[in-house]
């Protein structure tokens, strides 16, 4: 493991060298990179040999440092570099060109102090490293993880988009050094057991929803997948109301995390400013661990389980219907959810209907050799007046891995008259969508 710790040779600095050299002498074959970075305001008016006399100085300042801070850390595995700059950005500048594991540093935090210098060193890296880029408060948690006295109690920020899964794999590897006992928290608003899962009836804005509740929970359980077998795993959904990285720090504190993870956007700007990784990064008393974006491998096999198929019941709509079954031909079964989106009659908007007839129709759609493949077919009809809305919400209710349906292809005057379903829900779903186009 290469790790890379950033230092400006103050007190506040030394936890991050403290903890980067405990997991160093954790994981055999480690090296350690401790970097000072002189601001560029600095350097500018001297000679070049000016310039190299101050970095030789500095370099020796460093190794001393060292000594200083970790008097038992083997000095084999440490390497100094001093730099030039803006320290946020040539740190994670040098992370990346040595293709490290992990960026260090430290920061107590603009919460008690907006003056130390440290804490905009810590935005400003984890807005620009492309490596995961751990900011320490305390380091005392991880060298007494490390050393097996305790538990790391880590609280992981869950969501439903991409930036998310970054930061579940840096928990996962995490618990593959020592045992964690790890928090899953998931901030909802009073408004998604209506627009996410399409659940009936009206849902509270400040009172929390069990429903919707089980639902996430479910969902996060699937998110996070499994951990090794001696961390311990747990769901948070936590109602919100404004923020949510405020509601995530809440939730750090009440389960006194020692280690909040998040993946971040890396967005910059004001932008950044009411991001979650940004409000946690800004406010939260326990250490941050940012995961930066990852572009998914070209190689990688999404495992596909479930597959939502939608149909209006038209000879034109179910065309679709084997081109979902064949998703799961390949897997040993599977789940496909036959919906029919029917229009609202008395019935509370988006509410479940078992109405027998319906049900008769999507049942008699099912494929002959689908239970050939041992897939199960769970037929489904809602009544909502917005189809695309509706669609969506069943996808996220079921944890579809897919969303199958077909599309007539309009076009010209007829598609601005009568719009597309399909586009709809492809526009704003964050799933795959499998659009099957009618023949000519």
């Amino acid at each position: 493991m290469s790790i890379v710790v950033g230092t400006d040779f103050s007190d506040a600095s030394k936890p991050a060298l403290r903890t980067a050299a405990a997991l160093a002498a954790r994981l055999p074959g480690s090296e350690l990179h401790l970097v000072h970075v002189i601001e560029g305001d600095l350097v500018g008016e001297l000679t070049a040999g000016q310039r190299h006399e101050l970095k030789v100085q500095l370099a020796t300042k460093l190794e001393a440092f060292a000594k200083e801070v970790v008097p038992s850390f083997d000095a084999a595995k440490l390497q100094t570099a001093v730099l030039s700059g803006q320290p946020g950005t040539e740190l994670a500048d040098f992370a990346e060109r040595k293709g490290a594991d992990l960026l260090v540093v430290a920061s107590r935090g603009h919460s008690q102090s907006s003056l130390l210098r440290l804490g905009g060193v810590s935005e400003r890296v984890t807005s620009a490293a492309g490596v995961p880029s751990l900011v320490v408060r305390d380091e005392r948690p991880f060298v007494a993880w490390l050393e097996g006295g305790r538990r790391l109690r880590t609280l992981v920020g869950v969501d439903w988009t991409a930036s998310c899964q970054p930061a579940i794999d840096l928990v996962k590897a995490l618990c593959k050094i020592a045992p964690c006992d790890v928090v899953a928290g998931h901030v909802y608003y009073g408004t998604d057991g209506f627009s996410r899962y399409g659940l009936p009836g009206t849902r509270s804005w400040v009172a929390r929803d069990a429903e919707t509740e089980k639902l996430i929970r479910r969902d996060l359980e699937e998110r996070v997948g499994r951990i090794p077998d001696e961390s311990s795993l747990s769901f948070e959904p936590t109602l919100g109301i404004g923020r949510a990285g405020g509601h995530l720090i809440d939730l750090a504190e009440a389960q006194r995390a020692d280690l909040v993870v998040v993946g971040t956007h890396q967005r910059r700007g004001p932008l950044r400013l009411g991001s979650v990784s940004s409000v946690v990064l800004h406010d939260s008393r326990a250490s941050v661990l940012c995961a930066p974006p990852k572009t998914p491998r070209a190689d990688e096999v999404p495992a596909v389980r479930r597959v939502l198929v939608a149909t209006d019941l038209s000879p034109a709509s179910n065309v679709a219907i084997p081109h979902g079954y064949a998703l799961l031909t390949g897997r040993t079964g599977g789940v496909v959810h036959l919906l029919h989106v029917a229009q609202p009659l008395d019935a509370p908007r988006s509410a479940r209907t078992e109405d027998p007839e319906l049900l008769a129709k999507l049942g008699a759609l099912t494929p002959e050799w689908a239970e050939r493949y041992g897939i199960e077919t769970v037929p489904e009809v809602v009544r909502r007046s917005d189809v695309a809305r509706a669609i969506r919400a069943v996808a996220a209710r079921v944890g579809a891995d897919v969303v199958c349906m077909a599309s007539r292809g309009k076009s010209g005057v007829t598609r601005l008259v009568l719009g597309s379903i399909a586009e709809e829900v492809m526009r704003d779903e964050t799933r795959p969508v499998l659009v099957v186009r009618q023949p000519a």
